[in-house]
């Protein structure tokens, strides 16, 4: 494809996994993938990539809508992808991809193939570890210390909540913020790559929390109680270095 307009892969990524409405999980899985990807060719003797980065952007988010329940067709990625990346303020934007158009046979064809090239980098294994699934629980232990017996919103029955008017613990403002760091730690190869995805969201957490304001104190002793005793403290320190790095 070419690309008229300069557009960052990870922008295209972001707006894309919007646009088709993809979760978080599937949009953190992505680069997961992708980071695996690149590690895959840095330390492999075959030859170089042969994907361009928006053809793997595509590859990434198909695979990672597969394996976290959120399938899209091929032509729900190509068609807004083609739009995304054609875009253009002046009067010569070419006309729209469809499924009828000539050009979408080869291009379902192109990623389909890249999608193939993806499975081989990552040996099949699509069920990989992820630090989103760790952000509610993790979250909801960081928080405890402020809670009221008296209101433990998640003890609140479905119904109740809704009469209510009572979200989700990562529905809140300080819950998109965790998910926010849970999906910038995932961009960073540095911090998703190399450590534990428990650790990684433990450290997501403590930087959330804190920027809201509430005091954490002893961070070894958090580390235990939030993590479960399943998070090292020395990995936790690592991470909460890289995301403040990210941060600034």
């Amino acid at each position: 494809m070419s690309v008229p307009l300069p557009l960052p892969p990870t922008t295209f990524t972001d707006t894309l996994a919007s646009l088709l409405r993809l979760p978080d999980e599937t949009l953190a899985m992505a680069y997961i993938y992708l980071h695996k990807h690149a590690r895959f060719h840095r330390s492999s003797t075959s030859p170089p990539c042969p994907l361009d980065a928006y053809t793997l952007a595509l590859s990434t988010l198909s695979l990672a809508g597969k394996a976290t329940e959120s399938p899209r067709p091929p032509s729900a990625l190509l068609l807004p992808a083609h739009r995304l990346l054609h875009q253009s303020p002046s009067a010569s934007t070419p006309p729209p991809l469809t499924t009828a158009s000539p050009s979408y046979p080869p291009l379902r064809r192109a990623l389909l193939a890249a999608e193939q090239h993806l499975l081989r980098c990552l040996a099949f294994a699509l069920r990989v570890p992820s630090p989103l699934p760790f952000l509610p629980r993790y979250l909801a232990r960081a928080l405890e210390p402020l809670a009221l017996a008296e209101h433990d919103y998640a003890r609140w029955a479905r119904e109740a909540k809704d009469e209510w008017g009572v979200v989700e613990l990562l529905d809140t403002r300080l819950g998109r913020r965790v998910r926010e760091w849970g999906l910038r730690a995932c961009r960073a190869e540095e911090v998703v790559a190399w450590w534990p995805s428990r650790a990684v969201a433990a450290g997501c957490v403590w930087v959330a929390v804190r920027e809201a304001g509430v005091q954490v104190g002893d961070g070894e002793e958090w580390v235990a109680r939030v993590g479960g005793g399943k998070v090292d403290w020395g990995e936790w320190r690592e991470v909460v270095g890289l995301l403040e790095g990210l941060g600034r």
